[in-house]
Protein backbone atom coordinates (compact mmCIF):
# COMPACT_ATOMS: atom_id res chain seq x y z
CA UNK A 1 0.00 0.00 0.00
CA UNK A 2 0.87 3.76 -0.73
CA UNK A 3 0.88 6.51 1.35
CA UNK A 4 -0.39 9.82 -0.48
CA UNK A 5 2.26 11.51 -2.06
CA UNK A 6 3.80 14.46 -0.06
CA UNK A 7 6.26 17.28 0.09
CA UNK A 8 7.87 17.55 3.73
CA UNK A 9 3.59 17.22 5.17
CA UNK A 10 2.21 18.56 1.87
CA UNK A 11 -0.29 16.51 0.03
CA UNK A 12 -0.06 16.69 -3.94
CA UNK A 13 -3.71 15.52 -4.96
CA UNK A 14 -5.82 18.09 -2.79
CA UNK A 15 -3.85 21.02 -3.92
CA UNK A 16 -3.58 20.11 -7.20
CA UNK A 17 -7.40 19.02 -7.64
CA UNK A 18 -8.11 22.20 -5.90
CA UNK A 19 -5.86 24.28 -7.84
CA UNK A 20 -7.81 22.72 -11.13
CA UNK A 21 -11.12 22.92 -10.05
CA UNK A 22 -10.80 26.64 -9.47
CA UNK A 23 -9.48 27.55 -12.85
CA UNK A 24 -12.15 25.06 -14.74
CA UNK A 25 -14.89 26.25 -13.16
CA UNK A 26 -13.88 29.82 -13.86
CA UNK A 27 -13.70 28.79 -17.30
CA UNK A 28 -17.37 27.06 -17.29
CA UNK A 29 -18.12 30.41 -16.09
CA UNK A 30 -16.96 32.76 -18.80
CA UNK A 31 -18.23 30.20 -21.37
CA UNK A 32 -21.87 30.12 -20.35
CA UNK A 33 -22.04 33.53 -19.34
CA UNK A 34 -20.41 34.65 -22.68
CA UNK A 35 -17.94 36.89 -20.70
CA UNK A 36 -14.38 35.63 -21.92
CA UNK A 37 -14.02 38.67 -24.38
CA UNK A 38 -15.25 41.39 -21.76
CA UNK A 39 -13.12 40.28 -19.13
CA UNK A 40 -9.88 39.82 -21.72
CA UNK A 41 -10.29 43.48 -22.78
CA UNK A 42 -11.07 44.83 -18.78
CA UNK A 43 -7.52 42.95 -17.58
CA UNK A 44 -5.70 44.10 -21.12
CA UNK A 45 -7.16 47.63 -20.82
CA UNK A 46 -5.02 48.05 -17.47
CA UNK A 47 -1.80 48.78 -19.29
CA UNK A 48 -3.40 51.31 -21.65
CA UNK A 49 -1.33 54.39 -21.23
CA UNK A 50 1.09 52.97 -18.88
CA UNK A 51 4.93 52.14 -20.63
CA UNK A 52 6.09 51.12 -17.58
CA UNK A 53 3.55 48.72 -16.77
CA UNK A 54 3.91 47.09 -20.48
CA UNK A 55 7.77 46.54 -20.16
CA UNK A 56 7.16 45.11 -16.85
CA UNK A 57 4.64 42.52 -18.18
CA UNK A 58 6.84 41.63 -21.24
CA UNK A 59 9.70 41.07 -19.18
CA UNK A 60 7.21 38.89 -17.38
CA UNK A 61 6.00 37.36 -20.36
CA UNK A 62 9.76 36.27 -21.43
CA UNK A 63 9.98 33.44 -18.91
CA UNK A 64 7.26 31.48 -20.48
CA UNK A 65 8.77 31.76 -23.65
CA UNK A 66 10.34 28.34 -24.87
CA UNK A 67 13.79 28.69 -23.67
CA UNK A 68 13.14 29.84 -20.59
CA UNK A 69 11.15 26.87 -19.48
CA UNK A 70 13.72 24.18 -21.30
CA UNK A 71 16.40 25.24 -19.41
CA UNK A 72 13.82 24.83 -16.11
CA UNK A 73 13.34 21.54 -17.21
CA UNK A 74 16.88 20.42 -17.68
CA UNK A 75 17.63 22.12 -14.21
CA UNK A 76 15.67 19.69 -13.04
CA UNK A 77 16.43 16.89 -14.86
CA UNK A 78 20.25 17.54 -13.34
CA UNK A 79 19.12 16.85 -10.01
CA UNK A 80 17.45 13.75 -10.92
CA UNK A 81 20.38 12.60 -12.67
CA UNK A 82 22.82 13.45 -9.58
CA UNK A 83 20.50 11.06 -7.49
CA UNK A 84 20.67 8.34 -10.32
CA UNK A 85 17.00 8.23 -10.32
CA UNK A 86 16.79 8.14 -14.34
CA UNK A 87 13.03 7.67 -14.90
CA UNK A 88 12.82 10.66 -13.47
CA UNK A 89 14.85 11.93 -15.34
CA UNK A 90 13.08 10.95 -18.03
CA UNK A 91 9.47 11.70 -17.36
CA UNK A 92 11.07 15.80 -16.21
CA UNK A 93 11.76 16.01 -19.89
CA UNK A 94 9.40 14.72 -21.68
CA UNK A 95 6.60 15.69 -19.96
CA UNK A 96 6.99 19.17 -20.69
CA UNK A 97 7.80 18.83 -24.64
CA UNK A 98 4.72 16.33 -25.00
CA UNK A 99 2.50 18.84 -23.39
CA UNK A 100 3.70 21.53 -25.62
CA UNK A 101 3.22 19.12 -28.64
CA UNK A 102 0.03 18.74 -27.99
CA UNK A 103 -0.84 22.39 -26.99
CA UNK A 104 0.26 23.05 -31.14
CA UNK A 105 -1.89 20.16 -32.17
CA UNK A 106 -4.96 21.65 -30.32
CA UNK A 107 -3.74 25.38 -31.74
CA UNK A 108 -4.23 24.07 -35.67
CA UNK A 109 -7.76 22.17 -34.68
CA UNK A 110 -9.33 25.17 -32.85
CA UNK A 111 -7.88 27.70 -35.23
CA UNK A 112 -9.38 30.96 -32.74
CA UNK A 113 -7.47 33.94 -34.17
CA UNK A 114 -5.90 36.39 -31.34
CA UNK A 115 -7.43 38.71 -29.68
CA UNK A 116 -7.96 42.09 -31.50
CA UNK A 117 -8.46 44.45 -28.97
CA UNK A 118 -7.59 48.24 -28.98
CA UNK A 119 -5.36 47.33 -26.07
CA UNK A 120 -3.54 44.43 -27.61
CA UNK A 121 0.29 46.22 -26.42
CA UNK A 122 2.39 42.87 -27.90
CA UNK A 123 1.95 41.07 -31.38
CA UNK A 124 2.34 37.26 -31.21
CA UNK A 125 2.13 34.58 -34.30
CA UNK A 126 -0.24 31.05 -34.37
CA UNK A 127 -3.50 30.72 -32.69
CA UNK A 128 -4.49 31.65 -29.58
CA UNK A 129 -6.36 28.59 -28.28
CA UNK A 130 -4.55 27.48 -25.69
CA UNK A 131 -2.06 29.77 -24.47
CA UNK A 132 1.14 28.06 -24.95
CA UNK A 133 2.82 30.42 -22.14
CA UNK A 134 0.43 28.70 -20.05
CA UNK A 135 0.81 25.34 -20.65
CA UNK A 136 4.37 25.75 -20.49
CA UNK A 137 4.82 27.51 -16.91
CA UNK A 138 1.99 25.30 -15.75
CA UNK A 139 3.90 21.81 -16.57
CA UNK A 140 7.46 23.06 -16.64
CA UNK A 141 7.44 25.46 -13.01
CA UNK A 142 5.24 23.24 -11.30
CA UNK A 143 7.18 20.04 -12.26
CA UNK A 144 10.33 21.25 -11.60
CA UNK A 145 9.46 22.51 -8.22
CA UNK A 146 7.39 19.42 -7.16
CA UNK A 147 10.05 17.54 -7.90
CA UNK A 148 13.22 19.39 -5.95
CA UNK A 149 11.13 20.39 -3.47
CA UNK A 150 11.21 16.87 -2.33
CA UNK A 151 15.34 17.24 -1.42
CA UNK A 152 15.00 20.45 0.57
CA UNK A 153 14.21 21.65 3.99
CA UNK A 154 10.28 21.84 4.82
CA UNK A 155 10.58 25.75 4.74
CA UNK A 156 12.31 25.89 1.64
CA UNK A 157 9.96 23.22 -0.27
CA UNK A 158 6.72 25.33 0.79
CA UNK A 159 8.69 28.49 -0.57
CA UNK A 160 9.33 26.97 -3.57
CA UNK A 161 6.49 25.46 -4.36
CA UNK A 162 4.32 28.44 -3.47
CA UNK A 163 7.14 31.02 -5.89
CA UNK A 164 6.75 28.20 -8.63
CA UNK A 165 2.51 28.35 -8.35
CA UNK A 166 2.46 32.02 -7.85
CA UNK A 167 5.14 32.44 -10.98
CA UNK A 168 3.53 30.30 -13.58
CA UNK A 169 0.08 32.28 -12.66
CA UNK A 170 2.06 35.62 -13.08
CA UNK A 171 3.07 34.73 -16.46
CA UNK A 172 0.10 32.83 -17.76
CA UNK A 173 -2.04 36.26 -17.25
CA UNK A 174 0.45 38.50 -18.44
CA UNK A 175 -0.54 37.38 -21.68
CA UNK A 176 -3.94 38.39 -20.99
CA UNK A 177 -2.75 41.53 -19.95
CA UNK A 178 -0.55 42.20 -23.22
CA UNK A 179 -3.47 41.27 -25.62
CA UNK A 180 -2.07 38.37 -26.60
CA UNK A 181 -4.65 36.01 -25.25
CA UNK A 182 -7.94 35.91 -24.26
CA UNK A 183 -8.68 34.39 -20.74
CA UNK A 184 -10.37 31.46 -21.96
CA UNK A 185 -7.21 31.02 -23.42
CA UNK A 186 -4.76 31.00 -20.92
CA UNK A 187 -7.37 29.20 -18.48
CA UNK A 188 -7.40 26.25 -21.05
CA UNK A 189 -3.74 26.00 -21.16
CA UNK A 190 -3.64 26.17 -17.61
CA UNK A 191 -5.69 23.15 -17.37
CA UNK A 192 -3.88 21.19 -19.92
CA UNK A 193 -0.55 22.04 -18.52
CA UNK A 194 -2.19 20.04 -15.35
CA UNK A 195 -3.41 17.49 -17.32
CA UNK A 196 0.13 16.38 -18.25
CA UNK A 197 1.38 17.51 -14.73
CA UNK A 198 -1.16 15.25 -13.03
CA UNK A 199 0.34 12.12 -16.02
CA UNK A 200 3.80 13.31 -14.86
CA UNK A 201 3.07 12.58 -11.10
CA UNK A 202 0.97 9.42 -12.00
CA UNK A 203 4.67 8.05 -13.78
CA UNK A 204 6.94 8.92 -11.00
CA UNK A 205 4.72 7.56 -8.05
CA UNK A 206 4.98 4.05 -9.95
CA UNK A 207 8.76 4.04 -10.88
CA UNK A 208 11.27 1.88 -9.43
CA UNK A 209 13.74 3.48 -6.18
CA UNK A 210 16.38 5.17 -7.16
CA UNK A 211 20.11 3.67 -7.06
CA UNK A 212 21.33 3.80 -3.28
CA UNK A 213 24.31 5.82 -4.66
CA UNK A 214 22.14 8.50 -5.38
CA UNK A 215 20.78 8.83 -1.87
CA UNK A 216 21.97 10.99 0.86
CA UNK A 217 21.48 8.77 3.58
CA UNK A 218 18.68 6.97 4.95
CA UNK A 219 17.29 10.41 6.50
CA UNK A 220 16.77 12.61 3.10
CA UNK A 221 14.04 13.96 2.33
CA UNK A 222 11.68 12.03 -0.47
CA UNK A 223 11.03 13.78 -3.17
CA UNK A 224 6.97 15.15 -3.78
CA UNK A 225 5.99 11.85 -6.01
CA UNK A 226 8.25 9.68 -4.96
CA UNK A 227 6.33 5.79 -3.85
CA UNK A 228 6.53 5.31 -0.65
CA UNK A 229 5.94 1.84 0.25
Amino acid sequence: MKRPHRVHGIQTWPWLGGWAGAHAGLLLVLVVLHRDVRLSGTLCSWTEGGASRVRLLETLTTWGNPWPVTLLAAGSVCVALTRRDFTAAAVLLTVPYAASVSCNLIKEWAGRQRPALACVSTHADGFSFPSGHAVGVTTGFLLAALYVSGHLPRLLSTALLATALLGAEAVAWSRVLLGAHFSADVLAGQLLGAGWLTVAVLLLSRRPPPSPRGRAGPGAPRSAVEAVP
